[in-house]
């Protein structure tokens, strides 16, 4: 055993991997503690659209709404308007009154308040947008019982005032204000919540985050490999060979990737409006992306690159909006995002798992285009950089 532990003390290897177990624990902990760091404080990142079609108290209930609720607000004038805007993600929750709200209250019926939530949006907007859903209809119930209240006192004293203080007609005046009283609810508004691109089972919520891990840390460990093994035949084939060797192989294995990632999807159940052609091309760009970026860094920097790697897989967990909305995050991570490929993986995936506008998955795969492109002219650069080792020729 000592001349075991001799021998592998004696290769780098050893060491590298002792140093990536403490890398992992520092900067998992590092990152997601400084990333996460004072979200609650930047819930007025969020936005809240709001229409209100009844020009009178439901008005002042939306304007009411503004002031007590911590986060942006945006109007709109009309319901498809904003419906498409909460459709591509810029806002996150609607609150529309409806044209006959106040017409309802004064009816004695129950009024309704409508709220709007996209679900194919990070777990912590979801989550925090149907409590405030249910907080705000508590909240405005409270307000209108006691304004109700309210004008059944005016009521009673304009009542009282007019009748001769006689036994009798006070008598009267007490059961009418009683009766009055006590046919008043004290929850004279319900709420609808409309959850748009719900997706079916419980576990379609977690393909965005499952497919953003298992491509990136399949990536990491691929390019760790393919470079372990470029470095035991570089002396027998020139540079630029291994090269382009490595991006033949990583374009197959990018297109051949998304064949088991839909049979997996097909085989769980989990549906998808999109045609299996377009979710095919946007896993083969993601996973391409991946495996560039990916690259880079064990070109730069050989085995060490497993760290930057590391440290690019937490990145990019914190700041793909899959748990928590980037818009919630600091400046710094919320610029670092549009940087990773991760961010794009992960909002394409919303529109394939839940649905919404195909657009956004152009707009996403061109993103992940241009990382392609970028990383590989790093990584062309770098190795063009590096003197070429010179061959052993065969006798």
């Amino acid at each position: 055993m000592t001349k075991g532990l001799q021998a592998l003390f004696k290769i780098r290897e050893t060491y590298i991997g002792i140093v990536a177990t403490i890398a992992f624990q520092l900067i998992f902990f590092s990152i997601w503690m400084t990333a996460y760091d004072g979200i609650n404080d930047r819930t007025d990142n969020l936005t809240i659209g709001y229409i209100s079609e009844d020009a009178a108290f439901g008005q002042e209930v939306i304007d009411g709404l503004k002031e007590s609720l911590p986060f942006a607000s945006k109007d709109f004038t009309s319901i498809d308007r904003a419906e498409k805007d909460l459709e591509n993600r810029y806002i996150h929750m609607i609150i529309h009154i409806p044209a006959d709200f106040t017409a309802q209250l004064k009816a004695g019926k129950e009024a309704n308040i409508i709220y709007f939530i996209n679900q194919a949006n990070a777990s912590l907007a979801k989550t925090m947008m149907e409590g405030v859903a249910k907080q705000t209809t508590n909240e405005v119930n409270h307000q209108l019982y006691l304004v109700q209240q309210g004008e059944i006192v005016k009521a009673f004293s304009q009542q009282f005032s007019q009748l001769p203080l006689e036994q009798n007609s006070a008598l009267l005046v007490q059961d009418t204000v009683t009766t009055t009283i006590m046919g008043v609810k004290d929850r004279i508004v319900e709420s609808t919540i409309m959850k748009t691109n719900d997706a079916k089972g419980f576990a379609a919520n977690f393909v965005p985050l499952m497919v953003i891990i298992s491509s990136f840390v399949g990536a990491m460990v691929m390019i760790m490999q393919h470079q372990q093994a470029a470095q035991m035949v570089q002396d027998s084939v020139s540079k630029w060979s291994l090269f382009f060797a490595r991006q033949l192989l990583n374009f197959a294995v990018a297109f051949i990737l998304p064949l088991l990632t839909i049979g997996l999807m097909q085989l769980f159940a989990i549906s998808s409006d999109e045609s299996l052609f377009t979710i095919y091309f946007f896993q083969a760009f993601m996973f391409w992306a991946f495996l560039c970026l990916a690259q880079v860094f064990v070109i730069l920097f050989g085995n060490l690159g497993m760290i930057f790697n590391i440290c690019a897989l937490s990145l990019q967990l914190v700041t793909s909006g899959v748990l928590v909305p980037n818009t919630m995050l600091s400046d710094f991570y919320h610029r670092l995002a549009s940087l990773l490929p991760a961010t794009y993986g992960a909002d394409g995936y919303y529109t394939i798992i839940f649905g919404g506008n195909t657009e956004s998955l152009i707009s996403n795969s061109s993103a992940l285009g241009m990382i392609i492109v970028v990383t590989l002219a790093i990584a062309i650069i770098a190795v063009a950089l590096k003197k070429p080792k010179v061959l052993q020729l065969n006798n």
